[in-house]
């Protein structure tokens, strides 16, 4: 919506080229009346003042405010014209004034006749004709070109040439991807385009569509609409599971999904017959609304907030419609009722949802209870991620060649070879005594109870038989276990709990409400006087109850078993895999001890040898013929299953093998076995009621009840008879023959993206406080397009970037300063600066460090240590990757809705908390420091100038150029760079460590034969570059 000088500024514009001719009211009536008169006069009958409403033709006739033909018998003009305040219209109050030249239009308007039309956007849409037009200056390339080209040629005007085909390549490249163009691609292209430019332009298109990166920069677009965030927003804004709905947006680009099923699967793809899992992950748009587990919020209230963000989405989203203000009243310049807003919200009244995430005394709730702050928002589902399988699949590779090279080394010497040979002959003669792999070896048992009671008899830690060591009490105890097996190595430990008569399951006391056990391991060798802890590397239970840290599933059982209560009853086991295997020596000792628990029976056993993964079964069976399979070929390739045993349990690996290995473990562990859970719509079998809530009160239940239905406006009432409207009639009916908005909405948002603004330039709103296209038909005609080509997004978009209107020049042009001075009439392109995402993307692709990796979790760039601690319940750490995820694209930066990373924050990237169809654009001081100093933009600099080829100076500076502007630069550049090149080197050859300190910044390793003062001064030319206005800059 613009600005109350925008809009004045506007209605003078629209005087001047209202006369002489036939005034329309779309065009130069409407825009005076919405912005001074509808907010009483409109609409809204809640706020109608005097009962006139001025937005319908017959009501005004009837009061007498407009006598068609007759200025001086219309009241309405002598409102206007009066000096006595207090029959002036608008009041002196309302702080508006009509201009003399809006009073004229009026005037002259009502002796035409005073005709009115529909709103543009809510007449039915229909495919307009291609204006007949050709002239000898004319550059037309398909119908787009039609229509701009006869309007500018009714202005006396001609369009800007073709732009230069480096230009252009970088255009497309950042308009469709996001991303530059390599510099051979800008060679190619520039080849093709001198042959055929229009084929050129095609062929490049056409490849680009396919690019898996065109789905990712077009899924920013549709994210911020969607109000795509990881966390919840509200009160903890505590973070989410839902980023394989981004994965869902990204492919469903990428596939050029049809528009009307991208519209109908994110709405109600789980009310579909059969439905798939990429369609019920779709559903997770409907999830993606703030949401609270605040103590003390009322779910109540907090289920309206939820139905009325919905209701304020889909009219975003879809209507182009800004509905906010009808959950309180009739909506005051547009036909939305207050019925609307509460029949669409009823639409979505079967989803299942809690008002507060949380189980309070104030608010029971079975399903929640015993969730905290780092639990998740149900319900989700899993879902395979191709992104972690990927991962997880590279990870696995480079473990298996860790292990295999440690061998390989181990096996050059008589020493590595008899080690090897010793450690399978040992590893043999384990598993043939104890097939199953576990050794329970003798030990002996103490307890106490955990609480002192000097009155409580003493408790017996007695073993059993079968080796388990039995408490008989029902008091919470310490314990320790002593386990004596003799000369032994210790890879992997398992406890087991045991169910007992005495108990009736594994819990004191028959009781079965879950245990929580940490156990600790130490060991003692003979003669020491200390205990030695053990580090463990990994540990699971296959029958547990999750834990969650940020609402992720915390990974094993590290850090505390807590026992499933499903399986009181029954056995349950968990196995710790050592970080490093131990050998105990003859009199040496293994301790387990169990603080305040509850666990009626326990059981521990070891082996030299142990499973990958803790919960891998039958892993014992199927070691032997591994085993001797490489006894019998030490030196050649042997499995990676023995390998990667040998290096984790032999203790004969190197140090930094094992360490190596042990990290790959753990980020191998992280990628979830290639699974991920995500948020999705599960449908009630019983919608909650909806009805009016006056003035948006959630406490007041007066109000009428509504059924779903679409706005009554755009296709009448439902038959009285009618069966229940779902979601899919919702989603079927946005993009149906009889609503004229979708159509309209997306195809001037999708021209936006293309030349900056839309077709009408208020593309959140197309309403009467937005704008009349500057080419209606031209807007209608690419609405028909999309809705007559079945939806087809790509479709539209050829249309678009292969017209001569978006190939043309980008230079302002003087002679159209005045007379067009936003470039309405689009006689050249303009200019547009990249998004947030694609200028961090931009740096980084240029320097040669973007991680292009599709799709997968959202990954946390460079912040200082200490940077949430603002955010509470819960309180947590920003820890920022380590690896190549540091360097992913900007659109899979973590999205912290009440605390959006700086970068994203300084470039005008919005917070998500509600549909945002236009990101604001600012110019500030912060961007540029932050082009400067960021550690992003300083490493990539740094990366930048490392991949350098070794070259004339000269050579270098074009290379630059050529990467991150598609083009050589110029005698004057060039001569600015190298001296400012110059001084840099002086600068840092007099101060090695200011060099030094500039390099150090950023995870990327230094050139180990770099000389840091060289290094330092090319950094310094490349921010300079990747800072420059041009760079971020797509023309």
């Amino acid at each position: 919506m613009f600005s109350r000088p925008t809009a004045i500024l506007l209605c003078l514009s629209t005087a001047l080229h209202a006369a002489p001719g036939e005034l329309r009211y779309n065009r130069d009536i409407r825009p005076i009346l919405s912005d001074n008169c509808f907010a009483c006069h409109g609409p809204d009958k809640n706020h109608r003042e005097a009962d006139l409403r001025l937005d319908v033709r017959e009501a005004t006739i009837d009061m007498k405010a407009i006598v068609p033909g007759d200025p001086a018998a219309s009241s309405i003009i002598d409102r206007v014209h009066t000096t006595d305040e207090d029959d002036l219209m608008p009041p002196p109050e309302s702080k508006k004034t009509l201009t003399d030249a809006q009073k004229k239009i009026l005037s002259d308007w009502i002796k035409q006749g005073a005709p009115y039309e529909p709103h543009w956007a809510y007449a039915p849409l229909v495919k307009p004709e291609v204006p007949s037009f050709r002239l000898p200056q004319s550059a037309i390339r398909n119908p787009t070109d039609t229509f701009i080209q006869s309007r500018l040629a009714e202005k006396g005007h001609a369009p800007s040439p073709m732009s230069n085909a480096r230009t252009l390549a970088r255009r497309i490249s950042l308009d469709l991807t996001g991303l530059p163009p390599a510099p051979q691609e800008v060679e190619r292209f520039e080849k093709d385009f001198a042959q055929s430019p229009d084929d050129a332009v095609n062929a490049l298109v056409t490849r680009l569509f396919k690019s898996p990166h065109f789905g990712e920069r077009w899924a920013v677009w549709w994210l911020d609409v969607a109000r795509y965030a990881d966390t919840v927003g509200f009160h903890g804004d505590q973070n989410q599971r839902v980023f394989p709905y981004r994965d869902y947006v990204i492919r469903s680009f990428n596939v050029n999904k049809r528009f009307n099923q991208f519209t109908l699967e994110q709405l109600a793809g789980d009310l579909l017959p059969r439905p798939t899992t990429e369609q019920l992950v779709a559903t997770g748009f409907n999830r993606l609304n703030m949401m609270t587990r605040e103590g003390g919020a009322q779910p109540k209230e907090y289920l309206a907030k939820y139905q009325a963000d919905r209701v304020r989405t889909v009219g975003g989203a879809w209507l182009g419609a800004t509905l906010g203000c009808a959950e309180c009243h009739d909506h005051k310049f547009d036909p939305f009722t207050m019925r609307d807003f509460y029949s669409l919200s009823a639409y979505f009244a079967d989803i299942k949802q809690f008002g507060v995430y949380a189980s309070y005394g104030y608010t029971p709730n079975e399903e929640l209870k015993g969730w905290s702050n780092d639990h998740p928002f149900p319900p989700e589902i899993e879902v395979d991620s191709p992104y972690l399988k990927q991962r997880l699949q590279r990870t696995r590779a480079r473990m298996i060649e860790t292990a295999a090279q440690a061998w390989k080394d181990a096996v050059k010497t008589d020493a590595g070879r008899a080690s090897i040979q010793s450690w399978i002959a040992q590893s043999r003669a384990h598993l043939q005594a104890h097939p199953e792999g576990w050794l329970t070896p003798a030990h002996e048992a103490a307890t106490r109870p955990a609480k002192e009671d000097k009155k409580a008899p003493p408790v017996k830690a007695a073993v059993q038989p079968d080796g388990s060591v039995l408490l008989e009490t029902r008091a919470p105890q310490n314990t320790v276990i002593t386990l004596k097996p003799g000369a032994a190595r210790i890879a992997a430990i398992r406890l087991e709990l045991l169910p007992h008569e005495h108990h009736r399951g594994i819990e004191m006391g028959a009781t079965a409400s879950g245990l929580t056990l940490n156990p600790a391991f130490t060991i003692r060798q003979p003669g020491a006087d200390k205990d030695t802890p053990l580090a463990i590397l990994h540990a699971d239970a296959p029958e547990k109850q999750p834990r969650y840290s940020g609402t992720e599933e915390v990974i094993g059982i590290r850090g505390g078993w807590k026992t499933s209560v499903a399986y009181a009853r029954a056995a349950q086991h968990s196995v710790w895999l050592l970080e490093q295997p131990v050998d105990l020596a003859e009199g040496g000792a293994l301790i387990l001890r169990l603080n305040n628990h509850s666990a009626g029976c326990l059981r521990v056993s070891i082996s030299p040898v142990a499973p990958f993964l803790p919960l891998e079964k039958n892993w014992a069976a199927a070691l032997p013929p591994l085993l001797d399979k490489a006894l019998t070929s030490l030196e050649k390739t042997v499995h990676p299953r023995i390998s990667t045993l040998w290096l984790m349990q032999s203790g004969q690996a190197p140090a930094a093998a094992r360490e190596k290995w042990g990290a790959l473990y753990h980020e191998a562990l992280a990628c979830r076995d290639g699974k991920a859970m995500t948020q999705v719509t599960v449908a009630l079998a019983e919608p909650m009621p909806v009805r009016d809530l006056p003035r948006g009160n959630w406490m007041d239940e007066s109000g009428a009840l509504r059924p779903p239905a679409p706005p009554e406006f755009l296709t009448g009432p439902l038959k009285p008879d009618a069966p229940r409207q779902t979601r899919l009639d919702l989603a079927r009916w946005l993009t149906s023959a009889e609503n004229p908005l979708t159509a309209r909405t997306f195809v001037n948002r999708l021209w936006k993206q293309f030349f900056g603004n839309g077709l009408s330039s208020a593309v959140d709103d197309l309403g009467a406080q937005g704008e009349t296209p500057s080419h209606p038909g031209l807007l209608d005609w690419l609405a028909s397009e999309f809705r007559d080509s079945g939806w087809d997004i790509q479709r539209v978009m050829r249309l678009i970037v292969t017209s001569h209107t978006y190939l043309q020049d980008s230079r302002a042009r003087p002679e159209l300063r005045e007379a067009d001075p936003d470039n309405r009439l689009l006689a050249f392109q303009n200019p547009r600066r990249l998004d947030a995402e694609f200028v961090r993307d931009n740096a980084l692709f240029a320097a040669g460090i973007l991680n292009l990796d599709l799709g997968g979790p959202s990954a946390k760039p460079y912040q200082p240590p200490g940077y949430y601690d603002n955010l509470q319940f819960p309180s947590r750490d920003y820890i920022p990757h380590t690896d190549d995820r540091q360097w992913r694209r900007g659109l899979y930066m973590h999205w912290q809705r009440t605390f959006l990373h700086p970068m994203l924050a300084n470039f005008d990237a919005p917070a998500r908390d509600e549909c945002t169809a236009a990101r604001t654009v600012s110019n500030t001081p912060q961007q540029a420091l932050t082009l400067l100093n960021d550690t992003p933009f300083v490493e990539a600099a740094r990366a930048f100038a490392q991949s350098l080829p070794a070259a004339s100076d000269e050579a270098r500076l074009s290379h630059i150029f050529q990467r991150a502007l598609a083009r050589p630069p110029t005698d004057k550049e060039q001569r600015s760079l190298l001296a400012f090149l110059a001084t840099q080197r002086a600068a840092f050859q007099a101060a090695p460590e200011d060099a030094q300190k500039l390099l150090d910044t950023g995870l990327r390793p230094l050139p180990e034969k770099a000389g840091p003062a060289e290094l330092a001064a090319w950094t310094s030319l490349c921010r300079v570059v990747l800072n420059l206005h041009e760079t971020l800059t797509r023309y």
